[in-house]
């Protein structure tokens, strides 16, 4: 089987490596044309995002962002079969080499830039030219009817596509050096009543990846693609190697060719047009000597671009089918200002996370709502149990702590419920609630570096800096807090505990210098909840990074508290003791000398 035929059985996911969003619109725009499911642009990779907002049809779609080919996870590294490189021309080589070599199984991809270094584009072709499909450096892609758009090809804008009938299957193959004459052949192509079987655009530096060669022959051994639609120009060899393939009758299939550049003829000396190679060094790399040589080897190449047009249409017709294009769903877009999701649809009876119903039946449904919004999926009754435990641990702390008095103080002055939440939320912060996600990222770090703990003690406080979840004013050892207690129990429903048992190991560390620096409920909260998540959740590394990214550890302190500070808001209205004001004994106040 051709490669272009599996193409059509399976034609794989795609992994940008760098940021184009026209192109990856373009591709979703013929994904939904093609009638797929899904887009083919599994991911990209770039640095400074997490995700890019697009149309699939008429539906905005969040693709995902990584910061390396390495960071793919699993289930998207699956699908992908196919690179598109749309980095810069220095940076197209390394790029390149790093994607094969974490995706030695895919079958090629696309260089977009211009300007690659030719030391790196032979180094390329060395690699890859006789076991990948590699369209490029400098060109706009690969295309196969209604199963595969990589980069440009074929047009940025729908109307393009559709226009082309890209999303049908037919039976010419258009090829060319030229990025913007590929696109123009499509577009001939169906506008003579033709569709393109595949598309090649090998680009139009003096060492593409792909040869015209490796191109040609997969137009001869595709059992689709009955005739050839070559674009070639003055300079290089390209043409001369279409000659030695007939005469050698390994292509068979009829030909129609251009051949631009006639107009140096007119010049003095001869001139550069455009591309690399686009330059004629000899007599027989002229435009007029490269065109008598295909005639002569039986392929038609006119003259002119007109005569060559009415040759295209002569080609045999290919069956025209009465689809539905879909392009009422990709006009009038326009993108929405925020993205997020319907966590709630009380329409339809309170439906809850991918479909799910709410069921009040289901064991600590609440606590598991709470877990399952914040993380976009279904938990397991360990993971929502642990949450209900940490929920109800921390409700309130009294009414002494910082979030509660500021809280008491902004109701007590006349404000509003909501004023007065805000008030005591806007406490939360690295001395007060909000040292649970900080606990997290130290947990998680600890347990990458692998390091005995006295040692990463030492690091990590180096300078006077204080660790995340270690220390308590109140509780120390032999006085140990209860919530600590209560939610270090759940490390018995986990099978291993690493970030716990971490967490521990510093504990024994910092209590040898200070008996308050404990293991305290940020810490055990935290540790805990990585644990739990990778282990009943199946949570790997790089997502648990991303919550801790997300400041998702932080609500497990900020959704039960907020409840404590209403409370104590409605506590204070109901007294309605009057504006507070701090007693004058209670102040120092310096004054300065006279």
């Amino acid at each position: 089987m051709s490669i272009i035929e599996t193409i059509r059985k399976n034609p794989g996911g795609v992994l940008a490596l760098g940021a184009h969003p026209q192109i990856f619109q373009a591709m979703l725009d013929f994904d939904f044309l093609s009638g797929k499911s899904e887009p083919s642009l599994v991911g990209v990779i770039a640095n400074n995002r997490s995700a890019m907002k697009m149309f699939f049809g008429r539906k905005e779609v969040l693709i995902p962002c990584w910061k390396s080919v390495k960071a793919v996870p699993r289930e998207a590294a699956e699908r992908v079969q196919w690179m598109l490189n749309v980095q810069s021309g220095r940076r197209t080589y390394d790029s390149t080499v790093a994607f094969f070599d974490a995706f030695p199984d895919a079958l090629g991809g696309h260089l977009f830039a211009e300007n690659v270094p030719e030391r790196h584009s032979t180094e390329l072709l060395k690699r890859y030219g006789k076991s990948k499909v590699i369209a490029g450096p400098s060109g706009v892609g690969f295309l196969v009817g209604g199963k595969l758009k990589l980069g440009a090809i074929g047009g940025t804008d729908a109307t393009m596509l559709n226009a082309s009938h890209l999303a049908e299957e037919g039976s010419v193959a258009v090829v060319s050096t030229s990025g913007g004459m590929t696109n123009e052949l499509i577009r001939d192509v169906a506008l003579a009543g033709k569709r393109v079987s595949f598309s090649i655009s090998i680009g139009g530096d003096r060492f593409p990846v792909t040869s015209l060669t490796d191109v040609l022959m997969l137009a001869e051994g595709d059992p689709k693609t009955k005739a050839i639609c070559y674009f070639g120009e003055l300079g290089g060899a390209d043409e001369y190697e279409i000659v030695d393939l007939i005469k050698a009758k390994k292509l068979t299939k009829p030909m129609i060719a251009y051949i631009a550049g006639i107009v140096d003829e007119a010049f003095d000396e001869h001139m550069q047009f455009g591309h690399a190679k686009a330059l004629v060094a000899k007599k027989d790399e002229s435009a007029r000597a490269k065109r008598e040589a295909l005639n002569v080897a039986g392929v038609q190449a006119p003259g002119t671009f007109p005569e060559f047009l009415d040759a295209l249409k002569k080609l045999p017709s290919d069956d025209i089918s009465d689809r539905v294009s879909g392009m009422d769903d990709l006009t009038g877009r326009r993108p929405s200002i925020l993205s997020t999701r319907e966590i709630v649809d009380v329409e339809h009876g309170h439906e809850f996370v991918k479909g799910k119903k709410l069921a009040a039946a289901r064991p600590y449904a609440l606590s598991r709502a709470f877990l399952e919004a914040l993380l976009n999926r279904e938990i397991t009754d360990a993971t929502a149990a642990l949450g209900e435990e940490i929920f109800e641990s921390l409700i309130d702390h009294g009414g002494n702590v910082s979030g509660a008095v500021n809280t008491m103080i902004t109701a007590r002055a006349g404000k509003d419920m909501v004023s007065s939440l805000a008030a005591g939320l806007l406490t939360v912060g690295p001395r007060f609630g909000g040292a649970v996600n900080a606990a997290a990222a130290t947990w998680l770090e600890g347990v990458a570096a692998g390091l005995p703990a006295a040692e990463f003690v030492e690091k990590k406080t180096k300078g006077g800096n204080l660790l995340a979840g270690i220390g308590h004013r109140k509780y120390r050892v032999g006085i140990p807090d209860p919530r600590v207690a209560s939610i270090a129990e759940f490390a018995n429903l986990l099978k291993a505990h690493p970030h716990y048992d971490f967490a521990r190991s510093i504990e024994e560390v910092t209590t040898a210098k200070n008996g308050k620096l404990i293991l305290n409920v940020d810490g055990v909260m935290a540790a805990l909840m990585l644990d739990m998540l990778a282990e009943k959740e199946g949570f790997t590394r790089e997502d648990l990074q991303s919550l801790v990214q997300a400041e998702f550890f932080n609500a497990l302190f900020i959704i039960p508290r907020s409840v404590g500070f209403i409370s104590h808001f409605m506590e204070q209205k109901k007294n309605d003791e009057g504006l507070f004001r701090l007693p004058d004994e209670l102040l120092f106040v310096s004054k300065k000398k006279r």
